[in-house]
């Protein structure tokens, strides 16, 4: 992980906020803003009922994906500055194709680690929506940034956090791409460099973010098409918000 410290990447919302990359000491409230929105209120994790509070092993399983993704030293936060306190966050993990053969993160940590039907839920949908358009097939790449989980608590939302976090990866991306600041990453990463960000959105509000962040829509997949105890995740999430979008950011 990254020194104690971290490093600022701006303040925003008049100065009450600061988006500041994720370090350990932050790591474990970090993952408890995934627990006070992402889980309740991300329109996968209510299609894959991870939302039920009776889901606890769900969240563990999740939870413990994040802390591995943490691992790689992409991931920032938004902190309330009176407090201290992580309002958002957003966990970034390095994708390539392992060169020994073995399976990619997703489908390696699916298969070892998610222990509920509801998490191998969701990661059956994060598979299977990139493998529907392969970013590092179809577009000859090596290596991407991946924005995996972004989330912001409730009370803090509509303040252009999201954005902020969103606009910082980017930047984050490709200052590696640039061979700067390689030593943050995770010792086993310092020979890979990032040549896009790529991300699902899954909801209206985040579309929105990517379309004023810069990113490029590459496939659509509309919520009827995936399925999790008996339901598809349409009729749990309800009309407004019909699909998920798999996009890119070239960098």
């Amino acid at each position: 992980m990254q020194p104690p410290s971290g490093r600022l990447w701006s303040t925003i919302c008049d100065g009450q906020i600061e988006i500041r990359s994720l370090t350990e000491d932050k790591l474990e409230e970090s993952l408890d803003v995934l627990d006070g929105s992402f889980f309740l209120y991300e329109m996968v994790s209510i299609g894959s009922e991870i939302n039920l509070p009776e889901n606890v092993q769900a969240r563990k399983d999740l939870r413990e994906l994040s802390r591995i993704t943490s691992e790689d030293g992409v991931s920032l936060i938004a902190i309330e500055k009176a407090t201290g306190k992580p309002i958002a966050v957003s966990f970034n993990k390095i994708q390539y194709i392992p060169e020994n053969g073995d399976d990619v993160f997703f489908l390696k940590f699916r298969k070892e680690k998610a222990k509920s039907s509801q998490a191998q839920s969701l990661m059956d949908y994060m598979i299977e929506a990139d493998a529907a358009y392969d970013v590092l097939e179809k577009l000859n790449l090596q290596c991407t940034c991946e924005l995996m989980f972004m989330a912001t608590l409730p009370e803090w939302g509509q303040k252009g956090i999201a954005k902020a976090l969103a606009k910082h990866s980017i930047e984050l991306a490709k200052e590696l791409k640039d061979g700067i600041g390689l030593e943050r990453l995770h010792p086993s990463l310092q020979g890979r460099r990032p040549q896009a960000v790529t991300v699902l959105w899954t909801s209206n509000y985040s579309q929105n973010v990517g379309k004023a962040v810069g990113f490029k829509v590459l496939n659509t997949i509309p919520y009827t098409h995936f399925k999790y105890n008996g339901k598809t995740f349409a009729e749990r999430i309800g009309p407004i918000h019909k699909d998920s979008q798999q996009a890119i950011y070239m960098l």
